[in-house]
C-alpha cells in the first residue's frame, strides 16, 4: 500500500447535518456517536444533525462536534478498508483528532479536552475585542513588518494560519487588525475576509488560556504513538508524549504552519493525501501547495467507496 498522509480539518469545517449518514449507515458510528452524547453530557449527536447553526459554530461545540465526526470516519476506514496511515497530521484543533487516531489519549479524554480547550478559548477574550481575518493572496515580507510595527501589548495583530503561499490568516486585537488591513491595502493583500470567529486563536492573547488547558492536559493519561504526527507549531514528525503534549500547549497562541506541515509529509514521502471530515478546506490546500500528489476527501459513504477503488 502506498504511504498515506492522513490529516484532519479544524473549525470552519462544521455543517448542520455533518455524520447524519455515516450514523444511519455504519452500527459504529452510532456507537460512537451516543458515547459521545453519555460522555459530555448533552445531545451533541442531535446538535451535528439538526442544529442551530449558531449553537453549532460556538467554539465550545465546533470543537467535540469535529473531533466527533472525523474520528467517526477514521473509524470507518480503519475497520472498512484497513488503512494504514504513514503520517498524520491535522489543522489546529484537527491535530487533536489525529492524536486521538494515532492512540494518543482516549475517545472519552480526547472529547472531554476539546470541550475543555473551546471553554477556555471562548473565555480568553472580551467578546467583540478579538478577532481573525484572512488576507487572499498576501505578500508576506510587506505584511510582517507592518504587523510589527503596530503591535504592542495587547493591541496585537499576528499571523495564526500560515495556510498556503496564498492564503494567511491574521489574528488579534480586533482594532489592531483593522488598523493592519488598511495600512497593507493595495501592497499587502488581493483581498481582505474578516472570519466569523469568537476569539483571537493562535495569538498571544490565547497565552492565558493556554495556561488553563496545560493544566487540564496534565492529568489526562497519554502514550508514546506508533505513527508520528506532523505537529503545528513546528512541522516537525513526533510520537513521544511529553513533546506533544507541549506543542498542543504553545499550539493555542502560536501560529499554525500549515503550509510547511503539508510540505514536510511530501518531503517525507508521503504519496496520497487524505483529508478525513466534513467538507473538503484541507484538500483544496493540498492541492495548491503539493499539485502532483494526489488528495482525496472522505465525508460521506461513497467517498469510502470511490477511495476502495482508487486502492485497488
Amino acid at each position: 500500500m502506498k504511504k498515506i498522509g492522513v490529516v484532519f480539518p479544524g473549525q470552519g469545517s462544521q455543517k448542520v447535518g455533518m455524520g447524519k449518514r455515516l450514523y444511519e449507515g455504519f452500527d459504529g458510528v452510532k456507537d460512537l456517536f451516543k458515547m459521545a452524547d453519555e460522555i459530555l453530557g448533552f445531545p451533541i449527536t442531535k446538535l451535528c444533525f439538526e442544529g442551530p447553526e449558531d449553537e453549532l459554530r460556538q467554539t465550545y461545540n465546533t470543537q467535540p462536534a469535529l473531533l466527533m465526526v472525523s474520528y467517526a470516519v477514521w473509524h470507518i476506514l480503519e475497520k472498512e478498508i484497513g488503512i494504514k496511515p504513514y503520517l498524520f497530521a491535522g489543522h489546529s484543533l484537527g491535530e487533536y483528532t489525529a492524536l486521538l487516531s494515532s492512540g494518543f489519549f482516549s475517545y472519552a479524554d480526547a472529547l472531554k479536552i476539546t470541550r475543555k480547550r473551546g471553554l477556555l478559548m471562548e473565555d480568553a477574550c472580551p467578546k467583540g475585542k478579538g478577532g481573525m481575518v484572512a488576507l487572499i493572496g498576501a505578500v508576506m515580507d510587506k505584511v510582517e513588518p507592518v504587523l510589527k510595527e503596530i503591535s504592542h501589548g495587547d493591541y496585537v495583530a499576528v499571523p495564526a494560519n500560515l495556510n498556503s503561499s496564498e492564503q494567511v490568516v491574521l489574528s488579534g486585537d480586533i482594532d489592531a487588525l483593522k488598523e493592519g488591513v488598511e495600512r497593507l491595502k493595495g501592497i499587502g493583500y488581493k483581498k481582505a475576509v474578516f472570519l466569523n470567529v469568537s476569539g483571537p486563536f493562535h495569538s498571544p492573547l490565547m497565552k492565558d488560556a493556554a495556561d488553563k488547558l496545560k493544566i487540564e492536559l496534565s492529568k489526562i493519561s497519554k502514550k508514546d504513538i506508533l505513527m508520528p504526527i506532523v505537529c503545528n507549531v513546528d512541522a516537525i514528525p513526533e510520537q513521544n508524549k511529553e513533546n506533544i503534549e507541549d506543542k498542543l500547549y504553545r499550539q493555542m497562541f502560536s501560529p499554525v504552519l500549515w503550509e510547511r506541515c503539508v510540505k514536510r509529509m511530501a518531503t517525507e514521502g508521503v504519496e496520497i493525501f487524505l483529508e478525513v471530515g466534513t467538507q473538503k478546506v484541507l484538500s483544496n490546500l493540498i492541492k495548491r501547495i503539493t499539485p502532483d500528489i494526489p488528495c482525496y476527501n472522505i465525508e460521506e459513504i461513497e467517498d469510502v467507496e470511490a477511495f476502495k477503488k482508487a486502492l485497488s
